[in-house]
């Protein structure tokens, strides 16, 4: 079997555990990448939203217009 070699083990230094609680304020450069990209997928579903919108309302007006003018 393999055996652990106490030796190759370095000390902990620094043996305060960080608050986890505690938010990271950072500049827009260093955020993290998960956020950025549901970000970018938000506003992707927002554009989707108001082509839609558009798309609808375009098709309405003229079906509203069809009606008036055939009567």
């Amino acid at each position: 079997m393999l055996q652990n070699n106490p030796k190759k083990y370095r000390p902990i230094k620094n043996k305060t555990i960080p608050n986890p609680v505690r938010p990271k304020f950072r500049n827009k450069a260093q955020s993290n990448i998960y956020f950025l990209s549901q970000r970018k997928y938000n506003g992707e579903k927002k554009i989707r939203l108001l082509n839609n919108i558009k798309f609808f309302g375009i098709i309405a007006i003229l079906l509203i217009g069809g009606y008036f003018l055939s009567n």
